[in-house]
């Protein structure tokens, strides 16, 4: 069993509060879809980014590759940073069992944490660069 992601920590940064708020929810189903599709080198892809996150003081790039990492096995997406997953477990999944279906899901809700995440960036940057802003007017 996983250790839980602590979520009652303060954090300074709210994306690693929302990142390790998905992950308590969803890390062992990510962790057995990564497993699944990777095979051991997935679990462990999964299992180092979680290990990422409980020891993080803010979402870093480091983090955010891992996390781009692990939507792009879970979307089936060939070849990243010289890892290829081994997909011959995939072919054997009937594409409508509920395992495919289970992966989709989490898939989609990864893509719209990180999504998230994003719009997190934006509006921080315009906070950023409001002050500048004014000032120049």
């Amino acid at each position: 069993m996983l250790r839980k992601i602590p979520t009652q920590t303060l954090s300074a940064d709210p994306q690693l509060a929302t990142v390790r708020a998905h992950f308590d929810e969803r890390g062992t189903a990510l962790c057995n879809a990564a497993a699944l599709i990777g095979g051991d080198a997935g679990m462990a892809r999964a299992l180092r980014l979680i290990s990422t996150l409980r020891e993080a003081t803010r979402l870093d790039r480091t983090a955010r590759r891992k996390l781009v990492d692990l939507h792009r096995l879970l979307s089936l997406d060939p070849v990243m940073d010289g890892f290829e997953p081994d997909l011959t477990s995939w072919v054997l999944l009937d594409p409508a069992s509920a395992e495919v279906e289970q992966i989709c899901l989490l898939t989609d809700q990864l893509h719209a944490l990180l999504v998230e995440i994003g719009e997190r960036d934006e509006q921080q940057d315009a906070l950023a660069l409001e002050p500048w802003s004014q000032t120049a007017a």
